[in-house]
Order: C-alpha cells, then structure tokens, then sequence
C-alpha cells in the first residue's frame, strides 16, 4: 500500500472534499462512506465541505484546519475555490475537471431510448436546481448524442416530485415522448402522472431513470434506469490522492473507470 509523506509544518492529516449541495442518496452517499474508510486506512481524515459555499468562508475554512489537501470528486472547482485554495498553499486535486460522467449519463440515455426506437426525446430536469446540480451535463450530452445520431434536439422540461406538478408538465407534451429523467425520483414521478392521465409505459410515453434505486424496482412498470458502479473508481481515486500527496504525480481522470449499466425494466 502507498503511503503519504510525513505533514509538511502546519497542516493537517485533514483532506476537505469539495461536494454538491443536493440531497444525499444512497449512492452519493456509499461513495463518501467507502472514501473516508479507505483514506482512514493511509491516516487521512475526509472532512466534507458544499463547494456552493461563498469562496470567503471556504478561505477562512482551509487557513483554519489547513487540510493535507482539497479534492474535488464529484465537481470541479469553480476559477474562484481553484484561486483561494491555491493561493493559501494547499494542495488542489480536482478529479471532476475533465469530461463529466454526468456528460456521458446524457449520452447513454439517448443511445437506449435511440435503441428503443424513440424518436422525440425528452430530458427531465429536478425543478429545484440545487438538486439537480448535474442536470445541465447531462442534457448536453442527451443533446450531443440527438444532434450527431441526426435526430432533433430534446425538448427541456422542470417538475418537482410532485404528482399535481408532474401531471401538469406530462400533460403538455405530445404522446410518443421518451423522457430521460435527472433520477429515478423524476422517474417515478412522472411514472405516477403518466397513470394519473391514463399514459400507458412505455407504449405513450417512455420513461428511464438514473440511479438504480430500491424505489424504481417496486414500481409497476419496473423502472429501466441507469446504474453507475463507482467500486474502480474508488480504489483508483484513493491511489491517486495518496500518489498525488506522496510524488506529486498528476492525478488521472477516473471518469472513464465509472461503469454505467442501463438496468432493464418496463418503463422504456
């Protein structure tokens, strides 16, 4: 097993992890479990910090407990946080920077629906952006995956995990939609409309989700969803914070050990 260099004077066995200000699910939140257990195990302690905070108080957080370092897994650093933290002197491991899994998510989603024969695609974002911190990535690369397979861009549509809400919105699209939903909560939603106003799935409208959640698989129909599988990327995520602090060596983009699997179901 690697391992870290003595502390350089000052700072911490602390490593502050950039992370979005959504909900914690279940995956988002095995991934955090999974890190500070295997940081605990090279003597690192995972400190938590919402990267939507004003950069002044991420400042005054890292001159404080002056981290070992501060990585950004799940988003990048804005210019703003990248500055501050650089600027103090410690170390900046942005992992999300490169191209998004989030991106690719978009993509896959478009390519089963594409498979699936759809033609008018939909994408299905959370109402509350601070939800749905990875919605735009996503639609980009739904809308990339439209434009290059020459279909016609999707249409953009917001709904809370609401069901007065959800019927509102289901009910201005035409029939034959495919919906690409941000998770398996706008999944089922929208699965809830859809047998509020008598839309059969996925004949009239197709419906599939992200996250592979216990919920989606006791609906009816079963929600076809999208699986991410972080195990690899995990055990190379901690290789490359422990490499990174040990030689600095570059960190490598882990966005292409994150295996997506599109989970079948009834809904599309």
């Amino acid at each position: 097993m690697l391992r870290i260099q003595p502390l350089a004077t000052g700072t911490s066995d602390v490593i502050v992890a950039l992370v979005p200000n959504t909900t914690f699910g279940a995956n988002l939140q095995d991934v955090v479990d999974v890190l500070t257990a295997e940081l605990a195990r090279v003597g690192l302690t995972l400190v938590l910090r919402f990267s939507s905070s004003p950069v002044e108080l991420l400042e005054h957080f890292i001159t404080t407990i002056r981290p070992r370092a501060v990585i950004a897994p799940f988003v990048a650093a804005t210019a703003a946080e990248r500055e501050s933290i650089e600027a103090s002197g410690v170390t900046l491991i942005d992992l999300a920077a490169a191209e998004d899994v989030n991106y690719r998510i978009g993509r896959l989603q478009g390519e089963h629906l594409a498979s699936k024969g759809y033609q008018n695609l939909v994408y299905a974002h959370l109402h509350d952006a601070r939800l749905d911190v990875y919605g735009d990535s996503r639609e980009r690369g739904l809308a990339d995956y439209c434009r290059e397979s020459g279909r016609a861009a999707p249409k953009s549509i917001r709904l809370s995990v609401d069901l007065l809400d959800a019927v509102s919105v289901l009910s201005g699209l035409p029939r034959g939609v495919a919906i690409a939903c941000y998770n398996d909560d706008v999944a089922v939603a929208l699965l809830a409309a859809a047998r509020e106003i008598k839309r059969r799935v996925p004949e009239v409208v197709a419906l599939l989700g992200v996250d592979a959640t216990r919920i989606g698989a006791l609906m009816a129909p079963r929600l076809t969803t999208i699986s991410v599988d972080t195990t690899i990327a995990l055990q190379a995520l901690v290789h490359d914070i422990v490499s990174r602090l040990s030689s600095s060596a570059a960190a490598d983009s882990l966005n292409d050990l994150l295996a997506l699997t599109v989970i079948p179901g009834g809904s599309a």
